[in-house]
């Protein structure tokens, strides 16, 4: 069993439907979740399914949930397969390589684009071969 503390501030995404954020405060919390990636990355691991939605809030504090994909950076054994949510998957990773802490990054970058523009990624494209194809 694993138990999990309640974030009943939602994730990155909901925050963006439901108020009005101020600049400074975006800024901050895009602190926290680049810290929190770079003590995964610190560890030799990499997140692997990283966007808006396992990003959770909580008062003021920011956390990265749903590490169910998470392996060690240096994983030997190639997957098949190619997983994640496809606004965010890094244009390596969709053409089979390896996924890599430079995928997170990418995948850390629509995120912040997300956040700031207050827009969802690639909004007005459906999210299927054809966007896998123009990342």
């Amino acid at each position: 069993m694993m138990i999990l503390r309640y974030c009943n501030d939602g994730n990155l995404r909901n925050r963006l439907d439901n108020k009005f954020i101020d600049c400074k405060l975006k800024i901050h919390n895009l602190l926290q979740i680049a810290n929190g990636l770079l003590s995964i990355h610190n560890a030799e691991k990499v997140h692997k399914d990283f966007h808006s939605g396992n990003i959770l809030f909580n008062f003021q504090y920011t956390y990265i949930s749903d590490l169910g994909m998470c392996q060690p950076a240096n994983n030997e054994v190639k997957e098949e397969g190619v997983y994640g949510v496809l606004p965010y998957m890094a244009p390596e990773v969709l053409r089979g390589y390896e996924y890599t802490k430079a995928a997170d990054i990418y995948s850390f970058g629509i995120m912040m684009n997300e956040y700031l523009s207050e827009e969802i990624p690639f909004n007005e494209i459906p999210h299927d071969y054809t966007l896998a194809v123009k990342i």
